[in-house]
């Protein structure tokens, strides 16, 4: 609890997660509704690239706090290393 109300742990890779799963319901959603007009190319379509662009976009985004926590890890080391006297 301490790191979540520090701020220390971070909840957004979760949302993104569950957005992530939410986005692809909307995907197959779309293809179905498209499929029931009678568009089957653009229902194929809907399929694959916006499964495709769900996926990449979450990737995207949860790469943006895994570098957040590299760099937090990496300055821990560094202050780790300079309270230890070395350079």
């Amino acid at each position: 609890m301490q790191d979540l109300l520090g701020f220390d742990k971070m909840v957004t890779p979760v949302i993104i997660r569950i957005l992530y799963f939410l986005g692809l319901l909307a995907v197959l959603g779309t293809s179905i509704a498209s499929l029931f007009q009678g568009r089957f190319l653009m229902a194929i379509g809907v399929l694959v690239f916006g499964a495709i662009m769900v996926r990449v976009y979450s990737e995207l985004l949860i790469l943006l706090f895994r570098i957040h926590d590299n760099l937090v890890s990496i300055n821990q080391q560094m202050k780790d290393r300079n309270s230890s006297g070395q350079l």
